[in-house]
């Protein structure tokens, strides 16, 4: 059983514990091992995650480091992805959906939840194409390299809008105008409570 409503709230106060100090971006990264690295790698490849990782920490540490700002900005940066990585992994099909509509009613909430829906699933479709690219240029003898990103890249874009628009006129055909019914379903586990509990005493050690 998961709850997105303790994984979001989890997702908030660690997310502010990792800008505070570098002391509480540390603390974060040891929730993280012990509550999300398997939840992250469970449903991610490592070879996604790091190279994301290195992007959005070395860029910005690197700037600041030439202007004279936090150069250990980049190793908060770390770490906030990291929890975006687990959060985005623990999604389950239906949650945003739930939580859009228990949050915002079942005008403005079904709107915003379908596109969060929509929108994760655009990205799950995106994974399944790179990794399908990327497979194609094992089986032709070819490696991955910086000169293939440009071409792999407008794949990826061109089977994006192909979906999107799949998707459009499917809802188009079926009337959809705005709004809509749904009966948000949640399921509270042991898990997200212990995840939050610990999220929680962090915070409050490291603030009072």
């Amino acid at each position: 059983m998961s709850d997105i409503r303790f994984r979001l709230l989890s997702l908030v106060l660690l997310s502010v514990l990792c800008f505070a100090d570098l002391v509480g971006a540390a603390a974060v990264f040891c929730w993280w091992l012990a509550f999300g690295a398997k939840t992250t790698f469970a449903r991610l490849s490592w070879r996604t995650v790091l190279p994301v990782l290195v992007v959005f920490c070395l860029f910005p540490s690197a700037v600041l480091f030439f202007t004279g700002g936090d150069v250990f900005y980049g190793a908060k940066i770390f770490v906030l992805a990291l929890l975006a990585f687990w959060f985005s992994a623990s999604l389950l099909p239906g949650e945003l959906m739930s939580l859009f509509v228990r949050v915002f009613g079942q005008g403005m909430g079904f709107d915003l939840g379908m596109t969060a829906e929509l929108s994760v699933q655009a990205l799950s479709g995106v994974r399944e194409d790179l990794f399908h690219m990327r497979s194609a240029l094992r089986m032709k003898g070819q490696r991955f390299s910086p000169g293939a990103v440009p071409f792999l890249g407008a794949g990826l874009l061109v089977l994006s809008l192909r979906r999107s628009a799949f998707s459009a006129s499917v809802l188009a055909r079926r009337g959809y105008v705005s709004g809509g019914t749904y009966v948000p379903v949640f399921s509270p586990g042991a898990g997200d409570v212990v995840r939050l509990v610990f999220a929680v005493l962090l915070y409050g050690v490291l603030f009072f």
